[in-house]
């Protein structure tokens, strides 16, 4: 690994909350090579002395003094231990060159002086694969560089006879291309290789490290669960969702972290996980910090029977959700149902006949011109308040706009409906006197067959409530169900 890679391990290991190592073994890493160097030194020696002289009668290396190989041997040993205890002073690119230069040339001392440097290319390949190790895949080429140097300094070595060779010059120089030329597609491919490597590290940890900064500051929340339903990992996004540490979750059952609240849907969730892959629901959670939190929730299951958890706090949005249903569907000045749930609820109404009573005010117009619009506002919020406390549970009660209301009544029966609408015209009266003006109501009362679409029920009630504001104030007429009345579309 170089020195790049080294560095980078450290601010990974410094990302998860580790502390750069600085202990005294790491600061002093050269000072230990250098020990372990010398030792091998104090080792080299007495092994030369047995193996040197065996080999030499063998006739199996050149006739080379053996106090001049233990010299050279030394002398490898101190020119490595040098480098790698100086070369962290130099810059990364000087200290590869130094480390390719010496390794290359105390091969060759070592190599040449047996008589067999030309074929002994493995050493060289061994060196340079040392400094891959330290320097990463850019040690290749310097390391290629200086050994071709050494190559050809031993073998003009041996043409001037200051080496030994056991083979002729001429064959020695041959064979010193030839393995040259294998020693540099060895060599590239070693480098090509560790290029991949280095490349292919690089990607993962950048891969590590985008998910790293996805799960830890996504809003939403990621865990990975076992099959006994223990948290085994809980992304930080917990903490703002139940006001848990990821850290104090850790071995506890997701329903001791979640909330008693949300205990019998988890049991239904993983109850439906045996009959697919994944399932996704709404809990609601027990929040500490928050109260109670609706959230999305998606279990899916694993390979070995492990669960991933994905959490997304969705309160907000079914509160906004609910807001704008009540909008849409109740009228803002009296909090009755509002025109469309009105026409909507008739329109829904599954073959079922109904009765319908169309209430128009009388004398509201005279209260607007009087008292201001604010104090009309507060008189058609008692009027509806009135309307809807004197009709019946299940009877639906809106307002159709300005000073028309309308009220939906189950069945056909059309005196029940008459008691209720002089209940409402009595209820109305009794608003007028609290303000003191004479205000009632004109009602017409409608029943529809199941055949019937809401337009044409509300067409019918429309007529006969006119019909009955033409007979005066207070006044209830009935639409017969034959009667079609052009007067308003709805």
């Amino acid at each position: 690994m170089n020195t790049t890679t080294t560095h980078r391990g450290k601010n990974f290991l410094w990302l998860f909350g580790g502390a750069p190592d600085t202990s005294p073994v790491k600061r002093h890493d050269g000072g230990w090579r250098l020990l372990g160097a010398s030792l091998v030194v104090f080792a080299s020696g007495p092994a030369a002395a047995i193996a040197v002289p065996w080999l030499q009668r063998a006739h199996l290396i050149a006739a080379t003094p053996l106090w001049l190989l233990i010299s050279l041997l030394v002398a490898c040993s101190l020119s490595n231990a040098c480098v790698i205890a100086f070369e962290g002073r130099l810059p990364p690119a000087w200290g590869l060159q130094l480390r390719a230069a010496v390794a290359a040339i105390s091969t060759a001392w070592v190599v040449y002086a047996t008589g067999w440097g030309s074929l002994l290319v493995i050493a060289y390949a061994i060196a340079i694969a040392d400094a891959m190790r330290v320097h990463g895949s850019r040690a290749w080429r310097p390391g290629l560089v200086w050994s071709m140097v050494a190559v050809f300094g031993g073998e003009v070595a041996i043409e001037l006879g200051l080496a030994p060779s056991v083979m002729r010059p001429s064959t020695s120089h041959a064979v010193a291309g030839a393995t040259t030329c294998c020693l540099a597609l060895i060599v590239r491919t070693l480098g090509v290789s560790a290029k991949s490597a280095e490349d292919a590290a690089v990607r993962i940890e950048e891969g590590r490290s985008y998910f790293r900064d996805l799960v830890q500051h996504a809003a939403d929340v990621i865990a990975l669960v076992s099959a006994d339903l223990r948290i085994q990992y809980v992304s930080p996004g917990i903490e703002s969702m139940v006001g848990c540490t990821p850290a104090a979750c850790i071995g506890h059952h997701i329903r001791d972290v979640l909330g008693a609240d949300a205990s019998a849907d988890i049991g239904r969730a993983h109850e439906t996980l045996t009959l697919s892959d994944y399932v996704s629901c709404e809990w609601r959670l027990t929040n500490e910090l928050r109260g109670q939190r609706q959230v999305y929730a998606r279990l899916t299951l694993r390979h070995d029977q492990s669960l991933v958890l994905n959490l997304r706090d969705v309160t907000e949005q079914r509160e906004l959700e609910a807001q704008l249903h009540h909008r849409a569907n109740v009228d803002e000045l009296t909090g009755l149902s509002n025109r469309a749930t009105l026409i909507q609820a008739l329109g829904q109404r599954e073959r079922v006949e109904v009765t319908v009573l169309f209430i128009d005010l009388d004398g509201f117009k005279e209260v607007n011109d009087s008292l201001g619009h604010e104090q009309g506002d507060r008189v058609l919020r008692d009027v509806a308040s009135r309307v809807a406390s004197v009709v019946r549970s299940g009877v639906t009660v809106g307002r159709l706009g300005g000073d028309e209301f309308l009220a939906i009544i189950q069945g056909s029966d059309v005196v029940a409906a008459h008691i209720v609408a002089e209940r409402i015209i009595d209820g109305i009266v009794q608003v007028g006197a609290i303000i003191k003006f004479p205000l009632s109501a004109s009602v017409g009362i409608a029943s529809g067959t199941p055949d019937e679409s809401a337009e044409q029920i509300l067409r019918r009630a429309d007529y006969a409530m006119y019909q009955a504001k033409a007979a005066g104030p207070g006044n209830i007429r009935v639409a017969p169900r034959e009667e079609n009345a052009p007067t308003r579309a709805f």
